[in-house]
């Protein structure tokens, strides 16, 4: 499935927790003059989701979407795909982040265990 031996993804996770905590916390220390207002606040809430969307996404297109035209509905049996529409679906339905990641890793596990 992925071009990426396990400890290439264990380094790449492990380096994008240190960025991100780095990146969301570095104002906890920081002067009150200097903490982050409007924008900038608001983008590095959503920091952890756009770092994973930024890892998955070129995978999923590459192997489902632009790798081969797909018959309709084909597109169904990656659930990798499926997953990822879900979490978006879960995503703008509630505004939560973490009930979208939940919703997508499970249906992710389902789909994986589902007969082909």
């Amino acid at each position: 499935m992925s071009g990426y031996t396990t400890a290439e993804l264990a380094a790449l996770l492990i380096a994008l927790v240190g960025v991100t905590l780095v990146a969301r916390n570095v104002f906890l220390v920081l002067p009150r003059r200097w903490q982050p207002r409007g924008a900038f606040e608001r983008a590095l809430r959503a920091a952890p989701l756009a770092a994973l969307v930024a890892i998955t996404l070129p995978e999923i297109l590459r192997d489902s979407v632009l790798a081969a035209p797909l018959a309709p509905l084909d597109w169904l049996r990656d659930p990798r795909l499926v997953s990822a529409l879900v979490l978006v679906a879960v995503l703008r339905l509630t505004r939560r982040g973490v009930l979208a990641l939940v919703a997508g890793s499970a249906s992710f596990v389902m789909l994986l265990a589902w007969p082909s």
